[in-house]
């Protein structure tokens, strides 16, 4: 190998070299706008899922009110028909 192909060859290496760089570069940038992306659908995410179980948290505690107002009702509607039972009875003894 003389001189000149020696030369050839090294500004082929250099090539190499200059493309090998500009491509790892573009890969940092890609990797890097989808690291940001993965990050802000992630940040998304938890705050869906954060909606999604106050909402849940919220609608369970509404149930849980109604439920304890219809037992509330329901005894009183059991005592007022024990009353009027109660009362029938008084009547048909008289």
């Amino acid at each position: 190998m003389n001189v000149e192909d020696r030369v050839n060859r090294m500004e082929d290496v250099i090539v190499l070299l200059k493309d090998l760089i500009v491509r790892h570069k573009e890969r940092l940038d890609n990797h890097e706008e989808r690291h940001n992306w993965f990050e802000t659908d992630l940040k998304r995410s938890r705050e869906d899922f954060d909606f999604k179980m106050n909402a849940l948290i919220d609608a369970q505690l509404k149930n849980e009110e109604g439920i304890a107002e219809l037992r509330k009702s329901i005894g009183e509607l059991r005592d007022e028909s024990r009353s009027q039972v109660k009362r029938i009875e008084r009547l048909e003894r008289v």
